[in-house]
């Protein structure tokens, strides 16, 4: 399925949800994005999630960061039997890079499994699919 610049592709093999970001996008495009997602995965009962952020510029910003933090995220408490596994998949140098607390370095941080997911970063794809299957 592609929407909002984003290609959703169910992994059954694994299981997991993988997005790919193709282009930019605005912020109402991620947030759009995400819930496109989030239904995916409710439609897969699937609670792994591959989130590539490659192709697609860093979106950060305190309105973002507050979405996610207070909108999106308390979403997933108690949706699946096991708390969201989201891998963020990023290039190595925008890993390096910490822009504001919205930025893919700063929400992989924040794992939080009592609110219904946790988070890494990665760069190698083969390491996230591996970190997914735990």
């Amino acid at each position: 399925m592609t929407n909002f610049g984003l290609d959703i592709s169910p992994r059954p093999d694994l299981p997991a949800v993988v997005a790919r970001w193709q282009r930019e996008i605005s912020e109402t495009e991620l947030h759009d994005g995400y819930f496109a997602i989030l239904a995916a995965a409710d439609a897969l009962g699937c609670w792994r999630w591959l989130l590539d952020l490659r192709r697609r510029e860093e979106l950060a910003t305190p309105a973002l960061a507050h979405w996610m933090n207070h909108d999106f995220f308390p979403r997933l408490v108690g949706r699946f039997s096991l708390p969201v596994r989201i891998a963020f998949l990023v290039s190595p140098l925008r890993a390096q890079q910490q822009v504001s607390d919205s930025s893919a370095v700063a929400l992989s941080a924040g794992s939080r499994p009592e609110q219904g997911f946790l988070t890494a970063l990665f760069t190698d794809e083969a390491a996230a699919y591996q970190w997914l299957a735990q």
